[in-house]
């Protein structure tokens, strides 16, 4: 028996959680018939969550994939989103149960100059009902124990495109107007407070009433595994990808055999290998690193480089070193 490394698209189904989607992965193509006693645990994970509520693109890392995860998480991401006025809900989403309505009142002008003014660099105060932690506990867990919690402090988000999507219909019930959205916006952003903070600037309430993620910075939910196929062992292996391609942004440097030796051996890179790079070190966020990536000659993941300061301070300014490093991929036997 052996186990995969890569990542694979799933385009997640409404009603579960992320979590639920790794471990259907993870047993779909971990070992059968139990672990050995010692035998290391084959490890799966995911870039990036999504609500219960919502559907669309997930990104599921297996074996030496979950390496990856804090390069994915910087991604951007768009959504297609409906928001729902008139109503607010506990969770900010249609899962949430109703604490206020306000009728809408606002035009069809009002509502444009609304979505416009939102697009740009702002602070954002996510969702009391979040994973965020506090103290190690996640803030949904403590509000569903019955704790008092105090609301998240604001951070600041990005929104890139915001645009009304199609024409407004009445939602359920009495007053309430379904409008949809579609959003580009950073990592760390919430749109169920962005519908939160739609329904204040036009003054009434609104909650989040369907999202769908329909790309993570260059892949998207087109390309992803549907959720009717989510156990189909065979499939999945077929649908992983290589984890040479997860960061498809970043520049690339090729090692010869000897190099990629020495870096899997824990030597790290020499800064003249930049020169080979097919572009220069690029952050994947804001205020991070500038990374590359190194593979070997067959076109298996290396390393991630980082340009960092010298943690000897003995140099001026950064140097080439490595962020994470990968074994020889493939297939990873379990026996």
């Amino acid at each position: 028996m052996t186990w995969p490394d890569g990542f694979l698209l799933v385009d997640k189904p409404a009603g579960v959680t992320s979590r639920t989607v790794v471990s259907r992965v993870q047993r779909a193509l971990g070992p059968s018939g139990g672990r050995k006693r010692g035998a290391p645990r084959f490890r799966c994970g995911h870039a990036g969550t999504l609500d219960p509520m919502a559907t669309g693109l997930l990104v599921v890392l297996v074996g030496a994939g979950t390496r990856l995860s804090h390069y994915l998480l910087g991604h951007d991401k768009t959504y297609d989103a409906v928001v729902r006025f008139g109503v607010a809900t506990d969770t900010l989403d249609a899962e949430g149960e109703v604490t206020a309505s306000a009728p809408p009142t606002f035009d069809s002008a009002q509502l444009t100059a609304a979505i416009t003014a939102r697009i740009g660099t702002r602070l954002q105060v996510p969702p009391l009902v979040s994973a965020i932690k506090r103290d190690g506990r996640s803030l949904h867990r403590r509000v569903r124990d019955g704790e008092d919690v105090a609301p998240p402090e604001a951070r600041l988000i990005r929104i890139d495109e915001l645009v009304q999507t199609g024409p407004s219909s009445s939602g359920p019930g009495d007053g309430t107007l379904d409008v949809p959205l579609r959003v580009l916006c950073g990592s760390g952003t919430y749109v169920r407070s962005l519908a939160r903070d739609l329904g204040e600037d036009l003054g009434t309430l609104a909650h989040l009433a369907a999202l769908r993620r329909v790309r993570i910075g260059a892949f998207d939910v087109a390309d992803a595994v549907a959720p009717t196929d989510l156990d189909d062992s065979e499939l999945l292996r077929a649908a992983l990808r290589p984890l040479a391609t997860a960061l498809p942004e970043l520049p690339v440097v090729v090692l010869d055999a000897d190099e990629a030796a020495a870096v899997r051996s824990g030597h790290q890179p020499d800064a003249a290998w930049l020169d080979r790079a097919d572009g220069p070190p690029a952050p994947i966020a804001a205020g991070r690193e500038p990374l590359w990536t190194m593979i070997d000659a067959s076109g298996g993941l290396v390393a991630v480089g980082r340009l960092g300061p010298d943690p000897e301070g003995v140099a001026d300014g950064l140097r080439p070193r490595t962020a994470a490093v990968f074994p020889h991929l493939g297939e990873t036997s379990c026996s």
